[in-house]
């Protein structure tokens, strides 16, 4: 038993921690003002307290801010009995009058099988634009109510708009048994075209034959296709059939050249609609580009099509298939079309593949000089992450020439390079950085700039830090508008999100962003997703999972185009998780732990469960081929790839022999763990022919010549990433690493 003593000062204690939580949670209180009533409602429901969190939720729902009183009225929808809860969503739908309110009501409204409420809660809603599950549950409301609605809405649906996952589930679950027949080929009639139910099931059927890739048997349906849109006018040609008969034709059958002068006679037929005209001059051009003798006929239907564009994404898309079309006649022709168009670009990051496949083909055509035209065409035209790469490869092929080079150009080409802010991607930067001879300080200005987007942003509690109205700052506009979401929208989101962290409710943050984010990419701004993602990592038990949740909101956040990243926001992109066993076997097999660490997030992004759909494992991604041998020759009789230390011992075992055998060349190893060392000998031969290199080959330009984008993409991501890791926690210069490696 406690003396007396013992029991004063264990109260005094114990009334101390509860007068500290108690002024915590009054300090929470008084700083969310009415918007504490939501997650102090969410509280009472884990407590299993429902009567309190309804009446947390409806003063929330009175007086909180935006989305904290939409969320409490949302939550006050689920509590109650069935006719309460009707009510109140009747009364949330009429509050918020949109797609996302009616689809959460109307999945309410199922569940309690109030078919009726489903229908009269969505007769307004366009089916050809909403969101694809609020139209399913619109069609099933009308089927359990065998509305006479129901065949015409289904069709429309599908005829109105591209096949998706939910269109083909409805299909599955609603086709009569007959249609479904036809769809697998069991049945081979065709409908008569003089019965208009016949005709909608037969286009149905044409489209999930598309959808399902089974493009030879929608090829065989084309002619009744084309008769009931055209010839006969039994059923409206919308120009998602038109694409839909396009693809068709393209991936369904070789007669090439006459479907192409099908499509192009359609588009400049008599057709009212721009949007068919434009899909149908696109695969015109995509018919004709097929056959070597056709591709300057591909670009006139190219460049027609974007006469018909009617938004920035189908001119993008044009000019992309214009570019690649180029790029089929030479890599001179692609230049040239560069030179005309890249001023038209909307969509800068769009184009990011195109420019990958060109740089390979540059170097493997031996067409170097086009390096730096290239780069003149695109540096105000193209994504950051592209004029970085263009303006150090330029500069990198001019220094090799070793003749009637320009010094400051090349120089001036480099801190283009290191300048630009690519988001994440920084390999580019590093590489430039390197070549100027950049010091660990003058690294950190390149990546930070000024002293405020360098400071290390200390992860404080949310609620010190959400008083100033939403920023912006951390976005930098270059040579386009920056999106903005609705300033009150943007405010109030980004204090829900933080509130669930300050409330400790953080298993609703992830799914709460991925929502704003969906919404409007730039809705959250880095310096709220940085503390969002702090936090995540630091909720990390037993279960790994907010590890790769953490990494997931600060990558695609910091990797929007023009986003100046803060140091702070870098230790999140590049964490340290599972410290112990890396290091330990870094330590084990004489590999550098920074190495390690980048290979396992670009790997599996530090998801120790993640299985590839090639069979790769865990946390190095390694195949049980692969994993058995490591086992063997470690002599482990009994393993478990999804355990995180044993599949890091045996990934690093695995790099350490491939850089053994690659005469301790890290970024060769690095190939090789991604592609197989027998490969990567085959395209180091090859690559010494391409670059005219008899002795040491430049790795950096070894990498710009491999017949893979995978392992391209994989080999800049682990070498900047090693890069970083050695420079943010070792503090080692980024550019040795880099020089080290490559």
């Amino acid at each position: 038993m406690f003396s007396s003593a013992k029991k004063i000062a264990f109260a005094l204690a114990f009334f101390s921690l509860f007068a500290a939580c108690s002024q915590e949670k009054n300090s929470l209180n008084k700083f969310y003002g009415a918007d504490a009533n939501y997650f102090s409602g969410l509280l009472a429901l884990k407590e299993n307290d429902s009567e309190k969190a309804q009446k947390y939720f409806f003063r929330a729902s009175k007086k909180a801010s935006y989305w904290a009183a939409r969320r409490s009225m949302r939550q006050l929808c689920l509590l109650g009995d069935v006719q309460e809860r009707i009510k109140k969503c009747a009364d949330y739908l009429k509050k918020y009058d949109d797609d996302d309110a009616r689809l959460f009501v109307c999945k309410e409204y199922m569940a309690d099988k109030e078919w009726a409420r489903v229908i009269e809660a969505t007769e307004r809603v366009d089916l050809s634009v909403c969101d694809n599950s609020l139209a399913a549950l619109r069609l099933q409301a009308l089927a359990k109510k065998n509305d006479s609605r129901f065949d015409q809405a289904v069709y429309d649906w599908f005829a109105s708009r591209r096949v998706s996952d939910v269109h083909y589930e409805f299909y599955k679950q609603n086709a009569r048994d007959e249609l479904e027949e036809i769809i697998t080929g069991a049945d081979e009639e065709r409908p008569q075209f003089s019965d208009f139910a016949a005709n909608k099931d037969f286009v149905l059927q044409f489209r999930i034959a598309i959808y399902r890739g089974n493009y030879n048997a929608a090829f065989e349906m084309l002619e009744g296709i084309r008769a009931l849109t055209i010839e006969l006018a039994r059923v409206p040609l919308t120009w998602q059939l038109a694409a839909d008969m396009g693809r068709a034709c393209v991936y369904g059958n070789n007669e090439d050249i006459k479907n192409a002068k099908w499509f192009d006679d359609l588009a400049r037929g008599d057709l009212v609609d721009k949007k068919i005209k434009y899909y149908a001059m696109i695969y015109s051009g995509l018919l004709y580009n097929k056959n070597d003798n056709y591709r300057r006929r591909a670009l006139k239907q190219f460049e027609a099509a974007l006469a018909f564009a009617g938004d920035d994404g189908e001119r993008d898309q044009a000019l992309w298939y214009y570019l690649q079309s180029c790029l089929k006649i030479s890599t001179e022709e692609a230049v040239e079309g560069l030179q005309k168009y890249a001023p038209q670009f909307c969509q800068k990051e769009y184009f990011d593949d195109f420019f990958d496949s060109l740089s390979v083909l540059l170097f493997s055509g031996g067409k170097w000089e086009l390096f730096e035209k290239v780069f003149l065409s695109i540096k105000d035209n193209a994504s950051q992450a592209t004029v970085s790469k263009y303006a150090y490869l330029a500069a990198r092929v001019m220094e090799s020439q070793m003749s009637g080079i320009d010094k400051n150009k090349i120089e001036s080409y480099y801190r283009l390079a290191a300048e630009s802010y690519p988001g994440s991607l920084v390999y580019y930067k590093l590489l430039a950085a390197k070549e100027l001879g950049y010091s660990p300080e003058q690294v950190g200005k390149m990546f930070f700039g000024s002293a405020v987007n360098g400071a290390d942003v200390k992860t404080k509690d949310a609620a010190t830090e959400i008083g100033s109205k939403t920023k912006n700052a951390s976005i930098t506009e270059i040579g386009s508008k920056t999106k903005k979401a609705p300033p009150l929208e943007a405010e109030s989101a980004r204090k829900l999100l933080l509130g669930y962290a300050d409330f400790g409710l953080g298993e609703l943050i992830y799914d709460e962003w991925k929502y704003f984010f969906d919404k409007d990419k730039f809705m959250i701004d880095l310096d709220t997703v940085v503390r969002l993602s702090d936090f995540l990592r630091r909720m990390v038990k037993e279960s790994n999972d907010y590890y790769s949740k953490s990494l997931r909101m600060i990558a695609r956040s910091a990797n929007l185009e023009g986003v100046q990243i803060s140091r702070a926001a870098f230790e999140l992109l590049y964490p340290q998780n599972f410290l112990a066993p890396i290091k330990a076997a870094a330590k084990e097999f004489e590999v550098d732990d920074y190495l390690m660490f980048a290979l396992v997030r670009t790997e599996s992004f530090f998801e120790p469960r993640v299985q590839s759909h090639a069979g790769a494992i865990g946390l190095t991604q390694l195949m049980e081929s692969t994993a058995a041998d490591c086992a063997r020759r470690l002599k482990v009789q009994d393993y478990n790839l999804l355990d995180p230390a044993t599949n890091i011992r045996f990934g690093t075992y695995y790099y350490s022999t491939m850089k053994k055998r690659l005469d301790n060349s890290g970024v060769l190893a690095l190939f090789a763990y991604n592609a197989g060392i027998t490969v990567v000998r085959r395209w180091i031969r090859s690559s010494k022919i391409e670059l005219n290199e008899r002795g040491d080959l430049w790795s950096d330009m070894f990498l710009e010549t491999l017949p893979f984008a995978e392992t391209r993409d994989y080999g800049r991501r682990v070498v900047s990433a090693a890069a970083m890791y050695a420079w943010l926690y070792d503090g080692k210069n980024p550019c040795d690493i880099v020089n080290e490696l490559m």
